[in-house]
């Protein structure tokens, strides 16, 4: 198994800061040009979503870090997909703990292709009420999968941000940490940066993007509403030196050329 301390995503403070986007970016690409194109416009490090592409041509996910490994570029975070996130906090515990194995068995594909941090929702949809106790038991399976695979989980803040912050407040391990969002962040009812600021001593990535206050746009940062100011300032404060964004077109970007964009 891998040190943690030796993960290329965990530098120390004092080294500059660096920047990285999401392997979707808004244009339909084979994957492979995609991730070109993001070397080409300057980037250091790529985000994945952990599903095999199918489009264009198939990309196996286990190949995809090798893919971005060999443009020179360096792997930010992996995301794992969000649907049936509930499930994990179901009283049906057939169906909680087939979640939970399914969530455990991506960590150790990625940790097997070389990732450092895998990132998850731990909730999905908004208005919801979800079974504590069961959360519990689902996250305390994952967490010693983590400590024991020595793989970083990243929750991220979504819609219902309480239950993200009640597994941080459950679990102290250096395997668990935060996500934050800032498009998710700046949706009307959302925190608008102080759930950064809370758990910023825990943070380990970002995904940077803006909005108009209304829906998740993705858009570029400056482009909407987000506090930069605030948000850039305290993100200075952590040990998170990777910058990485995750946006996608807007309606009059869509004709731009991808490595403009």
């Amino acid at each position: 198994m891998r040190d943690l301390k030796n993960c290329t995503s965990v530098q120390d403070s004092t080294e500059s800061v660096q920047t990285g986007i999401f392997a979707w970016y808004g244009f339909t690409q084979p994957f492979e040009e995609r991730i070109e194109l993001i070397k080409k416009a300057g980037f250091d490090y790529a985000m994945l979503w952990w599903e095999d592409e199918t489009y264009f041509e198939f990309t196996d996910r286990r190949k995809m870090p090798e893919i971005v490994n060999s443009y020179g570029l360096k792997l930010d975070n992996i995301h794992l997909p969000s649907d049936d996130t509930n499930l994990l906090w179901s009283c049906d515990k057939n169906m909680r703990e087939k979640q939970t194995a399914k969530i455990i068995n991506w960590l150790h594909e990625c940790s097997d292709a070389g990732a450092c941090a895998a990132v998850m929702h731990t909730s999905d949809g908004s208005g919801i009420e979800l079974d504590l106790k069961h959360g519990f038991e689902s996250f305390s399976e994952i967490v010693k999968a983590s400590e024991d695979i020595k793989i970083r989980v990243s929750l991220e803040n979504t819609s219902m941000a309480k239950y993200t912050e009640f597994v941080l407040k459950e679990f102290e391990s250096d395997y668990v940490g935060f996500c934050y969002d800032s498009s998710h962040d700046f949706i009307n009812g959302q925190s608008c940066g102080k759930i950064l600021n809370k758990w910023k001593h825990r943070l380990f990535n970002v995904h940077l993007s803006d909005n108009d206050g209304l829906c998740d746009r993705h858009w570029i940062p400056g482009n909407g509403i987000v506090n930069w100011n605030e948000i850039i300032r305290t993100i200075r404060e952590t040990e998170c030196s990777t910058y990485s964004m995750e946006v996608f077109t807007r309606e009059d970007e869509k004709d731009m050329a991808p490595l403009v964009f």
